[in-house]
């Protein structure tokens, strides 16, 4: 059977990411595993069939933006295609949204600045799929590039400089997860990815070149919380 290229680009991503397609129903919040089989067996086409809103939460779930779903599929060519982004420009228009400062500048790299202004509109829809309340919500300027890997760069998991996160200060870290934390003995805000080895708490890049930042577990180190959103320029 040969695939459309759009289903095997969505397969691509979800194996990429490490998901089940039952992982990807889940935390999309709309869609059903069935949905997501058939829609990666071509059987259901994700812009002219799925529907707008569960576009929209597929690529959430994915790490896409409209763009790089585009590229990566190559719908954005066909005529047949700008109903569909039509909707899903009146569905961006129609959400609602909540509004948070930026608290302050997390260090993902060598150097950090103090740049810490402006406001961040979340979709409120995006904060109830990932089961997130809003006021547990805080928002942290990406400062640094160690979180772009060399091997994903441009796709939508990497976390660029200029980015904004949001970190869930309700929910305890898991390991594996992507944190904003406080490194006391450094006086630095930091985003990385988050392990515990023994005694020790291990803050790692995504950058295979910059070394992971090792703490004891009895120094002064503070985990905010996960990073459960993220945007910016660099996935537009």
């Amino acid at each position: 059977m040969n695939l459309p290229p759009w289903a095997i680009a969505i397969r691509q991503q979800r194996l990429y990411l490490g998901k089940s397609q039952s992982q990807v129903a889940q935390e999309s919040g709309l869609l059903n595993q069935t949905e997501v089989s058939r829609l990666e067996r071509g059987l259901v086409h994700p812009t002219l069939q799925l529907g707008a809103a569960k576009l929209r939460a597929l690529l959430r779930v994915l790490g896409w933006s409209w763009a790089q779903f585009a590229q990566a599929t190559g719908l954005e060519l066909d005529f047949s295609e700008k109903g569909a982004l039509e909707g899903l420009k009146r569905l961006e228009a129609g959400l609602h949204f909540a509004t948070f400062p930026v608290q302050a500048s997390a260090m993902a790299g060598h150097k950090s600045t103090e740049s810490s202004e402006g406001l961040v509109s979340i979709p409120l829809e995006d904060l109830r799929a990932l089961g997130v309340r809003p006021e547990n919500v805080r928002v942290y300027a990406v400062n640094g590039d160690c979180m772009v890997s060399e091997s994903v760069r441009g796709m939508g998991q990497s976390i660029a400089p200029g980015d904004r996160v949001a970190v869930d200060i309700g929910r305890m870290p898991r390991a594996g997860d992507v944190v904003v934390a406080w490194d006391g003995l450094g006086e630095r805000m930091l985003i990385k990815r988050y392990q515990e080895e023994g005694e020790h708490i291990v803050f790692y890049p995504a950058r295979h070149s910059v070394p992971p930042v090792v703490r004891h577990r009895d120094d002064p180190v503070k985990i905010i919380g996960p990073v459960v959103w993220r945007g910016g320029p660099f996935r537009g």
